[in-house]
């Protein structure tokens, strides 16, 4: 699985947070993926690569990733991504989340747990989406992805969490959102 393939199942997840008014701010989206070994493998090794890089690359590679709203760490298994919600976002309830893949979602909530459902055709995956919403600070969620990889079904489940750390972004800029299919 690429790192793009993973940003997305945890904008899945925070994309479902939409149907809840969000506080504007800087925001932590914490994903775990429960990988096959050489899925782990693959995400340890860029891990290192990543921590290897000379200071000077991975400083403008982190500031290419902050100008599109991103701040990411790898650390123990699990990607943690930063991001500012702005007022008008949150406003309008909508997830500063990059909607890759051409996606179709079905969402139903009841009470405090939304559910959703979501085809995507590029590239080609389905899944289910589970998210338990702590007010507008906060929620948690549990994703599973199907896709097909050489002829086989491959699925990946990822369980995290969003929380609300501040009303200042910092130097986090705001993620361009855009609305799902």
């Amino acid at each position: 699985m690429k790192f793009p393939a993973i940003l997305l199942l945890a904008g899945l997840a925070a994309g479902a947070v939409h149907a809840q008014n969000m506080k504007p701010g800087l925001w932590e989206f914490k994903q775990t993926p429960q990988l096959d070994p050489a899925r782990k493998a693959q995400m340890d090794q860029a891990q290192k690569a990543m921590e290897s890089m000379p200071a000077e690359q991975r400083q403008m590679m982190e500031k290419m990733m902050a100008s599109r709203g991103i701040s990411m760490n790898m650390a123990g298994g699990s990607i943690t991504l930063k991001t500012c919600v702005t007022k008008e976002q949150a406003d309008r309830n909508m997830a500063p989340v990059n909607h890759q893949g051409n996606c179709q979602q079905d969402v139903k909530r009841s009470g405090n747990t939304i559910q959703t459902h979501f085809v995507c055709t590029d590239p080609a995956s389905e899944g289910d989406a589970t998210v338990t919403l702590r007010g507008n600070e906060g929620f948690t969620n549990d994703v599973t992805v199907r896709h097909q990889r050489q002829g086989k079904t491959e699925v990946t489940k990822v369980s995290g969490e969003g929380r609300w750390l501040g009303a200042d972004c910092g130097d986090v800029k705001p993620m361009q959102s855009s609305q799902a299919k």
